[in-house]
């Protein structure tokens, strides 16, 4: 006789013989389909983070199985995982979440703080914390009281050492309680959560005091006061060790080209947010940094040795950067905006060139090239976001001779915000000037002081430094009426020293055998500093002396009696 047909939306019952020999992912996910088929109606999506790979792994199967969609997720900054907590439950997701504090005075009371802070009007109802954990029932009921002040209905206690089955059983347990806590069938007991007045203000480092020092140290970061701004920033850290108070006084130290100690607080601060890659790549910059000062008074093994430690972090922010790409490849929104941003700015402030250390310029150009090359598929983004973003790019690609483009970049800054028109095109110039392209330079920074911009006297004396080389250039090849006009040009501008621009342009009259204009413009050089010719740096302009000494002996000839100094 055949068996009548299974109604309508009903499961077909399995036997318990036959479910004790399946598989146990299997077994467990035919148990519990009908146990859970509110939470699955309810939600569909469940968006959870767990320490163990494996379970994780095991878990988004069995939930397939279920009929839930899952979306494991990976090991996140709090900022971001703030954010995405809160889109998660707006979003009608289950949320299972193993958080594990990265630093001792910010735990899963502080995380959950902060999204209250964040979104004061958000339903963490769906939120499932998950703790492995050894601790008596009594304690349990503690911390579900705990949690109810902030509208949490179920957490989830992990077994540490337990085996995975053990694990995914106790999950779905929760899971099947906190559906019928939602449906309300579950009688007032240990596992109904009774809210309490929980205080929500953040802790002493993230309110009153903390923010304004915190604040009052930006601020004078920006006006370029860096040791107040190392006091203020020292004040607010004695009120609790804090990543972004860490990385902000390690900036302002390496302002001050104190780099130890900006080594230090990058450490501690890679310390406390181990998933992020922007202190690493500092600690890069920092190492960097410090090979050229090993240069002159370590030598060139401590220098090496800075350098190897440096290209390591610089390395290591690479391979964070690939992995987060990698993690949410199906969740761009969670990265941010350019996630190689802090390695193109400590690539731009790393410059080791000059140095005579064998087969580093290589490796460090290797690495550029590489950064250089995965950016360049994130141009709309980066175009897209700060200028200091877009002139660290564009350094590197004058850095590495390919300045049509760092040029398009550089005059886009500086249209889009005359602010910064400076730092945009001495940015270039330098890059340039390093790259002996002294042309160029010098038409750029003759081009750069038709503004007006702050610090004019050091960029007219890189403008200075930058023609002086391109007229030694066009002297070489014979073009000494070229290299008169770049020398006019510079005196212009009336840069410090001029009577030495003046002995080159004298020196240029001679070569072409002018003796009137060369010594009329080497008493220019005298007027100016009646002193030149005692300094040492007079010694390629000998012949200068002689001619003038020769012209007053014509003049004097008319003048008997007279004598010639």
């Amino acid at each position: 006789m055949s068996k009548p047909p299974t109604p309508a939306g009903k499961k077909a019952a399995v036997s318990p013989e036959l479910l004790k020999n399946l598989p146990f992912k299997q077994r467990v996910a035919l148990m519990y389909a009908d146990r859970l088929e509110f939470s699955v109606k309810r939600h569909r999506h469940i968006s959870y983070r767990l320490e163990d790979a494996a379970l994780a792994t095991d878990l988004g199967e069995i939930f397939s199985k279920i009929g839930l969609e899952p979306h494991p997720q990976p090991d996140q900054a709090v900022k971001v995982l703030i954010h995405n907590i809160i889109k998660w439950v707006d979003n009608s997701h289950l949320v299972m979440l193993h958080f594990k504090p990265k630093f001792t005075d910010f735990n899963l009371v502080h995380l959950l703080r902060e999204v209250k802070l964040a979104a004061p009007s958000v339903q963490l109802k769906s939120f499932i914390p998950v703790f492995v954990v050894n601790i008596s029932s009594q304690k349990q009921h503690e911390v579900f009281r705990l949690l109810g002040g902030f509208g949490i209905r179920a957490a989830c206690f992990l077994t540490p050492g337990a085996q995975n089955e053990n694990n995914i059983e106790e999950i779905l347990s929760t899971l099947e309680r906190y559906g019928k806590v939602m449906k309300g069938e579950l009688e007032t007991g240990r596992h109904r959560l009774t809210p309490l007045d929980i205080n929500l203000e953040p802790d002493p480092v993230h309110t009153g005091k903390y923010k304004q020092l915190l604040a009052k140290g930006e601020e004078l970061m920006q006006a370029g006061d860096y040791e107040a701004a190392i006091n203020s920033f020292s004040e607010a850290i004695a009120l609790g060790p804090n990543f972004e108070a860490l990385m902000e006084r390690g900036d302002a130290y390496y302002k001050t080209k104190a780099f130890v100690a900006a080594l230090a607080d990058y450490r501690e601060a890679a310390r406390l947010e181990k998933s992020v890659p922007d202190p690493y790549a500092k600690i890069g910059s920092c190492c960097l940094s410090l090979v050229k000062a090993a240069i002159d008074s370590d030598g060139p093994a401590k220098a090496q040795q800075w350098f190897d430690t440096g290209m390591k972090y610089l390395a290591d922010a690479a391979k964070m950067v690939m992995s987060m790409e990698q993690a949410n490849q199906h969740f761009p929104e969670k990265l941010p905006a350019v996630p190689y941003a802090p390695i193109l700015a400590a690539l731009a402030e790393s410059d080791v060139r000059g140095l005579g250390l064998k087969g580093i310029e290589e490796r460090l150009n290797a690495l550029a090239a590489d950064v250089l090359k995965k950016t360049s598929m994130q141009e709309e983004a980066i175009s897209d976001n700060s200028a200091d973003t877009r002139i660290d790019r564009a350094i590197l690609l004058a850095r590495y001779r390919q300045y049509e483009e760092a040029e398009r970049i550089f005059r886009s800054v500086a249209s889009e915000d005359p602010v910064n028109t400076a730092a945009a095109f001495n940015n270039f110039a330098i890059e340039l000037r390093k790259n002996d392209q002294y042309a160029k330079a010098f038409d750029i920074y003759r081009e750069l002081l038709v503004n007006d911009i702050p610090d004019r006297d050091i960029v007219v004396e890189n403008m200075k430094l930058a023609g002086l080389r391109h007229a030694a250039a066009l002297k070489a090849a014979n073009r000494h009426d070229e290299a008169i006009t770049v020398y006019r040009a510079i005196m212009e501008y009336r840069p410090k020293s001029r009577e030495w621009v003046l002995c080159e342009l004298a020196n240029t009259f001679l070569e072409m055998q002018d003796q009137a204009r060369a010594a009329f413009t080497f008493m220019e050089a005298i007027y100016v500093n009646p002193k030149m010719m005692d300094s040492e740096k007079f010694a390629p302009f000998r012949d200068l002396a002689s001619l003038r000494k020769e012209m007053m002996k014509k003049l004097l000839e008319s003048e008997p009696g007279q004598e010639i100094r």
